[in-house]
């Protein structure tokens, strides 16, 4: 039994997970892995969800003490190693032999200031500690599935320039007729989806809306999702009188939501800083939404160029939203432009073709030079600035 030429560890093997672990596998086949040290939650089986840990790509650690044997092996003797989700300590016996591992990783600092206090003086222990030499191993890198990811684990101390441009690569889905896409989407509709909590702010899809009823705007909000704050939120539109105006459509099928993003002209993503990544938007930018995102968002920073292929608000600023949705809602050409300019950006750089076929070439002249390498000027696998 011998190691392989890259392996995946994380806790599961999700629908997130998926495209990018079906570009390694063309490129690899065999000689990739997924080890999943944690079986699928019995709560969802039972929800109907399928066990993706069953993917043939998938070892299974937890099944037997012979697959958690194989898994550390892996872990140990092959060419490449990502960890996500995991503690360093899964790959310290790697570290050791200076083999080339990766950390993916989302921001660091994303709680309260006392729990992120507390993290801070424990990592910063760590990057003059014991653990320093792992963290500060001439092959240890970090891939930043989140724009503050690199900003965050530098203020402990840890991978200082080693840090990439990374993030979560759901399905890209390309469209024959990206004009006939954008043509057929419903005129001032405006989207919301995702948990309702309250770090994700949808009542900010609300209070938006109140805002533009009172420009006389000709719009239509519509919020995809369930939560703790649902009934706060049917209250607030009730109160207000919104209901011409905004939908509370609940939860919806993954393939509903996609349909919806379809039609939808704008896409509001109003997170803040507690959204480590947020999948959906390059969903909706997959969509040709223009998309009008929170400046603290994991993903906003790295996805979105703001003016070109979508727009940046200021963190937790509903002026700021409401005067760039406004201003949109006025502009039926440039909301086709940047949902046009969206759907070139996930088809063209970041998605899991893009991701893989880089990561690969990035990790081949890592493993034979030290320090960090500069290939690509933006994109996945590009220097991530600390931020």
């Amino acid at each position: 039994m011998s190691g392989k030429k890259l392996v995946f560890v994380s806790n599961i093997f999700n629908h997130y997970q998926k495209p990018l672990a079906d570009e390694f596998v063309k490129m690899y086949g065999n000689d990739y892995a997924f080890i999943a040290m944690e079986p699928f939650s019995k709560g969802g089986v039972s929800a109907g969800m399928y066990d993706m840990n069953q993917a043939s790509c998938v070892l299974r650690s937890y099944e037997s003490p012979e697959a958690e044997q194989e898994a550390r092996m892996l872990i140990d003797e092959s060419d490449c190693v990502i960890i996500g989700g995991m503690p360093v300590s899964v790959v310290s016996s790697r570290l050791a032999q200076g083999k080339l591992t990766f950390m993916q990783s989302e921001r660091f600092f994303k709680g309260p200031l006392w729990k992120d206090a507390v993290r801070f003086m424990k990592y910063r222990r760590y990057s003059g500690g014991r653990v320093q030499a792992a963290y500060h191993h001439a092959k240890f890198y970090l891939l930043c599935a989140s724009a503050f990811a690199a900003w965050d684990y530098s203020t402990c101390g840890l991978f200082r320039g080693k840090a990439y441009r990374w993030g979560y690569f759901p399905e890209a889905r390309r469209y024959d007729d990206v004009d006939g896409l954008l043509s057929r989407k419903e005129k001032g509709s405006i989207l919301w989806a995702g948990r309702l909590i309250d770090w994700k702010h949808p009542d900010f899809a609300v209070k938006l809306a109140e805002n533009l009823r009172a420009q006389g705007k000709d719009f239509r909000v519509k919020i995809v999702g369930s939560g703790k704050m649902q009934d706060e939120l049917a209250h607030m539109i009730s109160a207000k009188n919104l209901g011409d105006c905004v939908e509370m459509a609940g939860s919806l099928p993954f393939e509903q939501v996609r349909e919806e993003m379809e039609k939808a002209q704008i896409y509001l993503f109003t997170s803040d800083r507690g959204e480590g990544w947020g999948v959906v938007l390059n969903e909706a930018m997959n969509s040709g939404c223009a998309a009008v995102a929170g400046e603290r968002t994991g993903a906003a920073p790295y996805l979105v160029n703001h003016g070109q292929n979508g727009l940046i608000f200021r963190d937790r600023s509903l002026g700021d939203l409401t005067e760039k949705v406004s201003a949109l809602l006025d502009e039926p050409e440039r909301i086709s432009q940047l949902g046009r300019n969206a759907y070139r950006t996930i088809i063209d750089e970041w998605n899991a073709e893009v991701a893989a076929k880089r990561f690969v070439e990035l990790a081949e002249r890592l493993r034979v030079s030290d320090g960090s390498i500069n290939l690509w000027d933006d994109g996945p696998c590009s220097v991530a600035p600390v931020i």
